[in-house]
């Protein structure tokens, strides 16, 4: 075989380009892994750290217990549920950003915060923080930073919860987008603070009695029908502009000594073509069977897809998600582009 190729005549001026372009192919997939390559898109969650700043965490951390000897003690956020961040120097997050999936994020680095109905505000990350939980029972700790909003009023009127994703320029050429109209924000995925009409919630009620007969036992639905129920309506927006409603729903007698209810779920209802539900939550979804999932934020994650920021408390354990939600599935299905939290 080698005898034959050998015998056949060839253009060395040829070879040697195609050597040359061979190798430096080979170079570019080694030594720069990212050139011709786009990063895989990444979203986090993000809190109000105080008027104009947000805090949030980029990756998942073992300190081992040597983080307090780096670092400076600064206020406790605004928003729950992010812990007790401390300041700490760059030259020590550096030595958590070496594996092949950390966040290569820096003081003076650009982010864009998704507030929910489209909605984009740039963040330039200006301190560098972690914190330290019980990572001897199995939980993470964090490393990220604290992000001044460019726009001093943007977080006016806002939750206190949303997402982060990798700053993002308009393609060359094109002229920034314009300010979005009322009507346009509208159909973009996003938490309504609008109320939710009589008719509808009496709707609610019928539906969940009889979701009620169909999820709990009979001992259970007994009961619960004897309690009376009480029911919280968080109406959304999903990406399309669709309206969304999400339900957390107690059957509660009174009688119990620590006040826990008969039963207990939660449910995500569409209303068209009439109401009806597309899933329901039950208190084993949260941590050790804890309270139902609440609902912090809806945010608009681009290309049709609608996030949504939820928390999970159960016994000593707490999780702050950030999801991609889809109809008809529970959140124990949905996709997890973030979580935050601690357990025992």
């Amino acid at each position: 075989m080698w005898g034959a190729i050998m015998a056949v005549p060839v253009n060395r001026k040829f070879i040697v380009q195609r050597l040359a372009l061979l190798l430096f192919a080979m170079l570019a997939a080694h030594d720069t892994p990212a050139l011709g390559q786009t990063q895989p898109e990444r979203f986090w969650l993000a809190g109000r750290y105080d008027g104009n700043r947000v805090v949030v965490y980029f990756d998942a951390v073992k300190f081992k217990g040597a983080m307090l000897s780096n670092s400076s003690k600064i206020a406790r956020p605004v928003a729950d549920a992010f812990f007790d961040p401390v300041e700490l120097p760059a030259s020590y997050i550096a030595g958590f950003q070496k594996t092949p999936n950390a966040e290569h994020f820096a003081i003076g680095d650009r982010y864009d915060l998704l507030l929910g109905s489209g909605i984009v505000a740039t963040i330039k990350l200006t301190t560098l923080v972690g914190c330290e939980t019980d990572e001897e029972v199995g939980n993470d700790s964090f490393i990220g930073a604290l992000g001044t909003v460019e726009k001093n009023d943007f977080l006016v009127f806002t939750k206190d919860y949303y997402a982060v994703r990798r700053h993002q320029e308009p393609p060359s050429g094109e002229a920034k987008p314009k300010p979005k109209t009322t009507a346009e924000l509208l159909k973009f995925a996003h938490l309504r603070n609008e109320l939710v009409r009589f008719g509808v919630q009496r709707q609610i009620a019928v539906l969940l009695s009889e979701r009620l007969k169909m999820e709990a036992n009979e001992a259970v639905r007994h009961r619960a029908e004897l309690a009376s129920l009480a029911f919280d309506v968080k109406p959304f927006s999903v990406a399309d502009g669709s309206l969304r409603y999400y339900v957390r729903a107690e059957w509660k007698s009174g009688r119990d000594k620590q006040g826990r209810p008969s039963y207990a779920l939660a449910a995500w209802i569409a209303p068209l073509p009439t109401l009806h539900i597309l899933a329901v939550e039950t208190q084993n979804t949260a941590p050790d069977a804890g309270e139902l999932p609440e609902l912090f934020n809806v945010v608009d994650l681009g290309d049709g897809r609608t996030g949504i920021i939820v928390q999970l408390l159960g016994g000593d354990s707490r999780a702050l998600d950030l999801l991609e939600y889809r109809d008809g599935i529970s959140l124990l299905k949905m996709r997890v582009l973030q979580s935050i939290g601690t357990g025992e």
